[in-house]
């Protein structure tokens, strides 16, 4: 999906924290360091990696036909909480979630946050929608929207 990068994320940091730094010149010094991305692909392959139907994983996870072929046409971007009902519907990795929540511009899953801790849980464990939801109340805290 994306080239080899030129640089790792901790070293295009250290750089935009030094003094002085020139924003037009490390943005064409670091050209091949960004991650270009269309979520249209980034999507579509995610379904085909998963191997299902979409109609079963609009069933699974529990989200209007509409809004996912929107997600599928890169016309709408979810939230965290949709991205992890598709991930756990997909029944895919915890690396998955935590790219498509980077590229969907959310929080990715923190394991020192309890809720958090709980969906990765759940989708390391490849559970339902139904499971997690159980799991996050059994747990005290607020079920995926």
């Amino acid at each position: 999906m994306t080239e080899q990068l030129k640089k790792k994320t901790d070293e295009l940091l250290e750089e935009l924290k030094l003094k002085g730094i020139d924003i037009q010149e490390y943005l064409d010094e670091n050209e091949n360091s960004f991650i270009e991305i269309s979520l249209k692909e980034f999507w579509n392959e995610l379904l085909e990696r998963s191997g299902q139907s979409k109609s079963n994983i609009i069933n699974n996870a529990d989200i209007s036909y509409i809004y996912f072929y929107e997600i599928l046409q890169g016309k709408k971007i979810p939230k965290k909480d949709k991205i992890v009902r598709l991930i756990l519907a997909m029944e895919l990795e915890v690396e998955d979630a935590q790219t498509a929540l980077k590229y969907c511009n959310q929080a990715i899953l923190y394991p020192r946050i309890k809720r958090d801790s709980l969906l990765i849980y759940a989708i390391q464990n490849h559970y339902s929608l139904f499971q997690t939801q159980a799991l996050l109340l059994e747990n005290g805290e607020k079920e995926l929207q």
